[in-house]
């Protein structure tokens, strides 16, 4: 009875597994699309145009995440738009949010 149990916890562990690690994957490169909108916030309120904060973000991204350079633009020119009462953490969460809603 104890080993059929503990078979049956180690196997739905072990299909969870993939699951788990699959999610912890997507939280992570979530959290980097939140913090790039977070660096393109902080280069609009420190001064930056659109053009240097673009530049300025796309070199700062860590080599991991180069993949998200083509989207900095259109990132750029969304957040660039925004009224300025709307520059809040707020921004970097609804798209943290929209990308783990994928």
């Amino acid at each position: 009875m104890i080993r059929t149990a503990f078979a049956t916890c180690a196997l739905v562990l072990s299909l969870a597994s993939p699951t788990v690690a699959q999610n912890a994957a997507k939280e992570a490169e979530c959290r980097k699309q939140g913090q790039i909108a977070t660096n393109i916030m902080s280069e609009r309120k420190s001064g930056s145009n659109a053009r240097r904060a673009e530049r300025r973000v796309i070199r700062s991204l860590p080599d991991d995440a180069n993949n998200y350079e083509v989207a900095i633009p259109a990132l750029v020119a969304w957040i660039y738009s925004l009224p300025e009462d709307q520059m809040t953490p707020e921004v970097s969460n609804a798209l943290y949010q929209a990308c783990l809603a994928q």
